[in-house]
Parts: C-alpha cells; structure tokens; sequence
C-alpha cells in the first residue's frame, strides 16, 4: 500500500481543519472539516492567496521563517473565529515548498477563559467588599494599624492561634469578631468571654461545663460549657493574662489534647474550636515573674498581631468619630455632626481608654447636645484642665496648657488662647517652621498670619 495515493483520503478524514498553502501563499487545499467548522467552501478559496485574504496570518509568519508554530493561538479575522494551529513547513529534498496547518477552532473555548477571568475579577471585587465589610470598621491611615488589619485579614481564613495585644479600649474584641466573620467559621457561633470576670473557683464549670449532678446546687441535666457552646465557631479568650496558673494548665492541656472533660465526668469531649487570646498584659514580663506558664504561652502566640492605641494614630479620628456618631445618630435618632473646632481639640487629647472612651464621649456628647453641630462647650470638662491626660505626648514633651473654661471667659477669648499656646507649642518641638506648618495642617500664609496676630517670634 503506497501511502502517497491515499493522502487526501488521510486528510478528509481529519476531524480537524486542515489548509495547505505553497511557497508563494496560494492555498491549494482544505479538507472538509475546514469548510464545516469555518463554513467557508474549498471552491471560495482554493487558488486564493491568503496574504490577499489575511494579511496578518501566522500561516505567512512560518513561510517567511520556515519555523515551526505549535499550540499557536490567534483570532482570524477573515473567519471571525479564535483558533489553535500547529503550522508546519512542507519541506522536500531540503526546501520549503509551502506550509500546513491543522487548526481547531476555540472560540467557544475562549469565551468560557474570558467568562472564567471575569468571574475571577468579580470574585476578588466581591472579596474585598466582604474584606471591608468584615474590617470596615478598622479602616485606618496609620501604618501600624494598617499592617495589624493586613495581618488579621490573612491569618483569618485559617486555624492558627492568634493573640491580640493591646491597651484596653483599642478594640480588640472588634479584632476578633472581624476575624471570626472573615473566616470559614462565620456560620458557626463566636463566643467572648473576659477571664478577669471569672472566679477561678467556676473556671472549669464554666469553660468546660459539668454533667448532672456533679455537685450540690448544679443544674438539672448538666451544663455546656464555653467550649461546647462555641463548637464549630470561635472562642475568645480576652485578657488571658488575668488567669490563673491552676487555670492555665487545664486551658493549656485542652488545646494540646483538643479534648476535654466536663466537671463530674469522665467521658472526653472532641472540640473543634478555633481559639483567640487578647490581653492589655506583656506575657514575656509575667512568664519571667513566673505568673505565666511559658508553654501555654508558646501555644497560643503564634500570631501576635499588635494594635496601637489611639494617641498613636489620631490621624484615624476624624474617620472614627464619624463612624462612631453615625451609629450613635441612628441609635438616638439625631442628627449631629462633627465641626473642625471640636475635632481639632480631640486630637490634642491623649485619650488613655483609647477608643472605648471616644464612643463613650461621643455618645455622652450626642445625648446632652441640642443643636446640628457639636461645640466645644459639648465636651466634657476635663479636655480643658490645666494637667488633663493629654499634657504629656508620646515623646515626653510638655504639650501647652489648655486654661479651664470660666463662666466670665468668652469662647472666642479662649479659643485664641489654645489656638496661641498651640502654635507656640508645635514651633518649640519641630525643627523649622516648614515642619511647624505641616504639622499644624495650614497654609503658610495662614502660619504666618498668625505669628503676627499672636505676636509670635
């Protein structure tokens, strides 16, 4: 059987398009696959030359070159369709006599990759509006709070022990719950609980529950404890550093083991329970005055993420005063907002409970206030004291002296005061007047203005 007479036959037999062209571009052959998938008939182009047809063919790239083009994918234009060719030079007693190309055509293939790269972007759109839904509440222009939510973000999806440390009020528990939400376990229940508020007398009963009839007075068919409460979901355990030695080992063997037994009994109980610890307290110090246990601390520091207080990053108080008073309007049914006044005297303060105190003046503030805009008169009393919390800065330099309003002292009197004894106060503690200006956030000519208003040398 000599092949070269069943050629044709060969390639009409291919379920895949085939064109042969020669040297100088005249196509001089497509199979029937070709004119049923490209709906195109031999007789419309045999004798052509596909330079006249498709000027850009990759075909005419390989019969220039005389390399091979395999797993080629490119839209033809002059069959308005996407295809992958392999495009192969005919050679014959060592000479390029044309070209052929077996072609499939992919459009439909490259509508579900371009389908599939859309749902892609769609899908990391809507991840990262789940992200500030689940964080929106931590959004921050401060680099520290920035890198602490970034942290929290990618550690959230997975089982890994996470510690927040922080100074009360920071928001450690807004951490924890973002974390929680932002997780598979979202479905399944988040449990807080601050262990300075159990006696360790009824830490057992209550983490870990006690069967019926454990002991005199207990409840009728037994009790679940915090563990089994929180199956599936999250347990925060915040300030850790308040519990005790008796109490950190049993906590510590629980998370070894996963397994624990309720008070009374003797059956072991599986927990699949992610566990999160905060604490205001640095371990490390406890753990060498031996009132931590160093192992337990190694189990549950895995992810330390750091949050900053408040007079660290008070460029984050005007995003969070509104946030704040938005709530608080909604929930007091008013509408009050924040002037420049008020929030420049804010963020001379030092706020040392962070930002559970500034909901707590907020709401304090909306509840006594009686017109559209908060004043200054809205605060309380102690951001004017003479010595209030906010008279020492982070870099123990005295801040200036804010005087104690007088029934006899006109607003506008005092406030030039404050206003002078600030400038006086930012001009001493920068190394130039650039750096003064930008951190008083004014225009130069406003600066200078007021050192010749204040007489200011």
């Amino acid at each position: 059987m000599k092949l070269e007479k069943h050629l044709l036959s060969i390639l009409e037999s291919l379920h895949d398009a085939v064109i042969v062209i020669v040297k100088d571009s005249t196509i001089v052959f497509v199979n029937k696959a070709y004119s049923e998938q490209f709906q195109v008939p031999a007789k419309k182009i045999i004798g052509r030359k596909l330079k006249e047809i498709e000027g850009d063919s990759r075909i005419l790239e390989v019969l220039k070159s005389g390399k091979s083009l395999i797993n080629d994918c490119s839209y033809v234009h002059s069959l308005k369709k996407d295809v992958c060719a392999n495009i192969t030079p005919l050679i014959e007693n060592g000479e390029m006599i044309g070209v052929v190309t077996i072609m499939k055509d992919i459009t439909e293939l490259t509508k579900v990759q371009d389908e599939l790269t859309k749902y892609k972007r769609d899908l990391s759109y809507l991840q990262e509006q789940l992200d500030r839904r689940y964080f929106y509440k931590l959004e921050s222009k401060s680099s520290v709070m920035q890198k602490a939510v970034q942290l929290s973000k990618q550690v959230a999806d997975t089982d890994a022990s996470v510690i927040l440390y922080g100074e009360s009020g920071t928001g450690k528990e807004i951490f924890a719950n973002s974390i929680h939400e932002a997780s598979k376990r979202n479905n399944k229940p988040y449990i807080a609980i601050n262990i300075a508020s159990i006696p360790d007398s009824l830490f057992e009963s209550e983490m870990f529950g006690y069967e019926d009839g454990s002991f005199t007075g207990s409840r009728k068919g037994g009790k679940k404890g915090l563990l089994e409460m929180a199956s599936g979901g999250t347990l925060l355990l915040d300030e850790i550093g308040e519990m005790s030695l008796n109490s950190q080992a049993k906590i510590l063997r629980v998370i070894q083991e996963r397994k624990f037994q309720k008070v009374g009994g003797t059956k072991l109980y599986s927990i699949d329970v992610r566990i999160i610890c905060a604490t205001h307290r640095n371990l490390k110090d406890m753990i060498k005055a031996g009132q931590f246990r160093e192992d337990l601390y190694y189990r549950i520091n895995v992810v330390p993420i750091h949050i900053p207080p408040l007079r660290n990053r008070k460029e984050d108080l005007p995003f969070l005063s509104n946030t704040i008073l938005n709530e608080l309007c909604l929930k007091y049914s008013k509408h009050v907002r924040m002037s420049e006044e008020v929030l420049r005297i804010m963020e001379q303060y030092e706020w040392p409970g962070n930002v559970r105190e500034l909901v707590n003046v907020l709401e304090r503030m909306l509840v006594v206030c009686t017109k559209q805009f908060f004043e200054s008169d809205d605060l309380p009393e102690y951001f004017f004291l003479d010595r209030h919390p906010s008279s020492i800065n982070s870099n123990n330099k005295i801040s200036p002296s804010i005087v104690s309003p007088l029934f006899t002292t006109k607003l506008d009197v005092l406030l030039e005061k404050m206003e002078r004894e600030h400038i006086e106060f930012i001009i001493k503690n920068t190394r130039n007047r650039t750096e003064a200006i930008q951190k008083l956030g004014i225009s130069r000519k406003s600066f200078y203005t007021k050192l010749k208003k204040y007489q200011i040398e």
